[in-house]
């Protein structure tokens, strides 16, 4: 992958890209430029930062839509009962 000219002697557990023997990490099986020693690359780790940050957005949109029904249903219900 960041050698090649080199020979590949191993896949990178995580990501699976070729590995030559300057570049695998045989303690881990991981990259040892690219994916941390948790097995997580900093990309991906940085992905699952915003999926969340993304998740907790959509579940207030979602709280505030919910709440806003809510109060158009009860405004209605008082609103027909005159």
């Amino acid at each position: 992958m960041n050698h090649p000219h080199k020979q590949a002697v191993a896949q990178c557990r995580r990501c699976g890209k070729p590995l030559c023997e300057e570049c695998y990490d045989p303690a881990t099986g991981y990259c040892l430029h690219h994916c941390t020693p948790n097995g997580i690359s900093s990309t991906e780790e940085q992905k699952g930062k915003k999926s969340v940050l993304l998740q907790v957005l959509i579940a207030i949109l979602a709280i505030i839509g919910g709440l806003t029904v809510l109060l158009i249903s009860i405004c209605g219900a008082l609103l027909l009962s005159y």
